[in-house]
């Protein structure tokens, strides 16, 4: 075989991967959707309250405006899904002490314990799969996946502003 035509059928089984692994986020991304979706109706939530807990979590408190921003929610829709989460036990609102006229939302840590427990399964089933990668690989797959992320939120942000 020549060098060029394994330097096609190089390129073309790369393709083939990129696609690939674009598919697979695509679809993970319907999956992870699909799943909270389950989780939340296990516990009376919508997608976007399961999110907003998810946010509160991992962030720690934070005003209502930037949860609302974070979830690309309208301020008036955030109050509705804050009001419920309050009701339910899910959060409070309390004043930050550093600025008295902010309110900043905290998650309640005993009720988002429900939640973490309904994906003990998944969390346990994912550290299985990540111990068959040696760190070099769990490096290469954090970076990746951050910039997923990092490419995900400037796309929101640029359709938000009415850019392409």
């Amino acid at each position: 075989m020549s060098s060029v035509s394994s330097s096609a059928a190089a390129s073309r089984a790369r393709r083939q991967t990129m696609n690939r692994i674009t598919d697979t986020i695509r679809e993970m991304g319907v999956v992870m959707t699909v799943l909270n979706l389950r989780a939340g109706e296990q516990v009376g939530l919508r997608d976007v309250e399961m999110k907003a807990l998810d946010v509160l979590m991992r962030d720690g408190a934070m005003s209502a405006k930037a949860l609302g921003q974070r979830l690309g929610v309208h301020p008036a829709t955030m109050t509705g899904i804050l009001d419920k989460l309050e009701k339910g036990g899910w959060v409070t609102r309390e004043r930050d002490p550093e600025d008295r006229r902010v309110v900043l939302i905290q998650p309640v840590r005993e009720r988002v314990g429900e939640i973490v427990r309904l994906f003990m399964g998944m969390n346990t089933m994912a550290a299985a799969m990540l111990d068959q990668y040696d760190a070099g690989q769990l490096d290469t797959i954090a970076d990746f996946l951050a910039n997923v992320v990092t490419m995900a939120k400037q796309a929101s942000t640029a359709w938000e502003s009415g850019r392409d």
